[in-house]
């Protein structure tokens, strides 16, 4: 019960600090007479998600479509050449630099390439998320493959385990939390980088609209995409949480 109590206060202090600086912000913004074209009142933005829920929440799905297909298409790779550099001492010395040069490149500034070669449809957007969220979950999982306690591999060998056994059994469980640990930082960055990429050329997504709000000098509007994009955020990192907590049993606390 106590323990129960404990984890309910820890939960609405945060909530109980963010509602507060809402309260200050929306008193400061009525007392000083602020524009709302240069900063809306928490209760203006708030009160859009309600009005035009529906248009919010479609182009929400949109964003988080791409954020998902952006995200897995950065980790799968992320994690196998993680796991070949980790092995393989020719990959690292091959890979590894090659990964670290793409890994400098400014990529938005390859959004216009990408736009040539591929088009104005979603493939361009999904293929630079990947790009910015595939170095994270490349670096953790090189940390946790190269983690893994040597007597794990003697264990191994004595029970006569093949490549297969020994990478399910032994190499990916004792990764998988360093492999965890990428996944839930690049999520979130995802969001980020999904709503900024929808700027280039888009008419649906969270982006869209940032851009629509912009040309109508909008303000509620962009700050409600805020929140939305936030709300997105944080729901994919609990849900990445709940998966950790699901497959690695042996991590609850």
């Amino acid at each position: 019960m106590m323990q129960r109590s404990s984890i309910l206060q820890r939960s609405l202090e945060p909530i109980l600090w963010f509602a507060g600086l809402l309260l200050i912000w929306e008193v400061l913004v009525r007392a000083l007479h602020v524009p709302v074209y240069v900063l809306p009142a928490p209760s203006q933005f708030l009160s859009r998600l309600v009005e035009d829920y529906q248009r919010l929440g479609y182009h929400a799905l949109v964003t988080t479509r791409l954020i998902i297909y952006g995200f897995v298409a950065g980790a799968i790779p992320g994690v196998v050449l993680g796991y070949l550099i980790a092995k393989f001492r020719l990959a690292e010395q091959v890979l590894y630099p090659l990964v670290v040069f793409i890994q400098g490149l400014p990529k938005i500034t390859l959004a216009p390439l990408m736009l040539v070669w591929f088009g104005f449809a979603d493939f361009p957007k999904i293929m630079l998320t990947a790009l910015i969220t595939f170095f994270p979950i490349l670096v953790d999982s090189v940390t946790g493959f190269k983690s893994i306690d040597p007597r794990q591999y003697y264990l191994s060998r004595s029970v006569g385990a093949s490549w297969w056994q020994t990478f399910r059994l032994f190499e990916l469980p004792s990764a998988a939390p360093s492999i965890f640990s990428g996944f839930k930082i690049t999520v979130v960055i995802a969001v980020t980088v999904v709503i900024v990429v929808e700027w280039m050329n888009s008419q649906n997504g969270l982006g869209y609209l940032v851009l629509r709000g912009m040309d109508d000098s909008d303000t509620s509007l962009i700050f409600a995409v805020l929140v939305v994009g936030s709300m997105i955020g944080v729901l994919l990192s609990w849900g990445m949480e709940l998966a950790e907590r699901t497959l690695l049993p042996w991590r609850r606390r």
